[in-house]
């Protein structure tokens, strides 16, 4: 009975060790990676067992066990995490191995012309990101715009009634002084025109503009 309960402590001391092993290793594949990464930093030159070898002894420490031995499984287990993570570090060029011997080479140097030049792609695609939005938010405006006219020449109509000719869409309407002088040359074939308003200020107004202005107008409040 007595070598009985003996053997269920020494299983239950081989699970428990086993349990704080693979805790340590399952707080995070990125801080235990980062954990390998500092030792090879620290060191310069070393070697894969040398860093698996401290790291087991730093999670005997860690749990006030140093008499303690660490299973053969889990052994096993945090050694192959070092492996991978020496492999990956390896692969990303961050230390070389001739070897058995590691050497820490050292993150990747950022070119710092580079990063300026990222900089500037940044601001442009905001600005082309910005200027799209407000376009955007401007088609938005004039499709409410033209809904709202449509609403309120429907409302305008009496029943029977033939609508009145409207205006044709795109349309520019030039507004100036009444007392000005306005003096207005065609082309022949119709595709240009020439306006002289003898020096009195003016203004051109597009369809938008006008469909704007009878929104702004259909608030109450807002009077011409």
């Amino acid at each position: 009975m007595q070598e009985e309960n003996s053997l269920v402590n020494v299983e239950r001391s081989s699970m428990s060790n086993n349990k704080r092993a693979s805790k340590f290793v399952a707080r995070g594949l990125r801080q235990f990676s980062l954990t390998v990464c500092q030792k090879v930093e620290s060191k310069g030159i070393t070697s894969y067992n040398e860093v698996a070898d401290e790291i087991i002894a730093e999670i005997l420490a860690a749990e006030q066990e140093s008499t303690a031995c660490i299973d053969e499984f889990s052994d096993k287990n945090i050694r192959r995490r070092v492996y991978d993570a020496i492999n990956v570090f390896t692969a990303l060029d961050i230390i070389t191995k001739d070897k058995k011997e590691i050497r820490w080479k050292g993150f990747p140097s950022v070119n710092e012309t580079y990063m300026e030049d990222i900089k500037v792609l940044h601001a442009n695609l905001k600005a082309r990101i910005g200027k799209k939005a407000a376009y955007l938010k401007d088609m938005e405006a004039q499709i409410a715009g033209l809904r709202s006219l449509m609403l309120r020449n429907r409302k305008l109509l009496k029943p029977g009634c033939v609508p009145p000719k409207g205006f044709d869409l795109p349309f520019i309407l030039v507004q100036a002084n009444s007392h000005a002088t306005v003096e207005i040359e065609i082309s022949e074939d119709m595709q240009l025109v020439h306006f002289d308003f003898n020096s009195t200020p003016f203004r051109l107004h597009d369809d938008i503009d006008i469909v704007k202005l009878i929104m702004h107008y259909q608030h109450p409040g807002n009077k011409p």
